[in-house]
């Protein structure tokens, strides 16, 4: 008779567990895209943005040795922690990140590696 309060309890546990990998697996397949808002000039600082365009300038910081890009006149900060992928000048990207503000410029702050990609 013991065996079954556990065998109920070890059922009762999995559904939610299984539950909860279905949800992480179906957000991890949806990507980015799924989560952001198209750039525009009106949003606030803070949000997840997605912007495409065309690659117009590449350049270091001059400290911490990370990466600004311009996507279509808007900049996108790649922190140094992330590789980016070899990226040239007319190259089409679609980019995802946290929008701010920075300088009085607005720019697209990169998370992850998987937040770039070429088209």
């Amino acid at each position: 008779m013991a065996g079954h309060p556990i065998r109920r309890a070890l059922l009762l546990l999995s559904g939610p567990l299984l539950l909860i990998l279905l949800f992480h697996t179906l957000f991890s397949l949806a990507g980015p895209a799924f989560f952001s808002t198209p750039y525009n000039s009106s949003l606030t600082d803070g949000g997840r943005v997605s912007h495409a365009g065309v690659v117009e300038d590449i350049r270091e910081t001059r400290t911490g040795g990370h990466m600004i890009i311009t996507v279509s006149g808007l900049k996108v900060f790649i922190p140094n922690s992330i590789r980016s992928p070899d990226l040239r000048i007319g190259d089409e990207v679609f980019v995802y990140g946290i929008l701010s503000t920075f300088d009085g410029d607005r720019e697209i702050t990169i998370q992850r590696q998987g937040d770039i990609i070429l088209s």
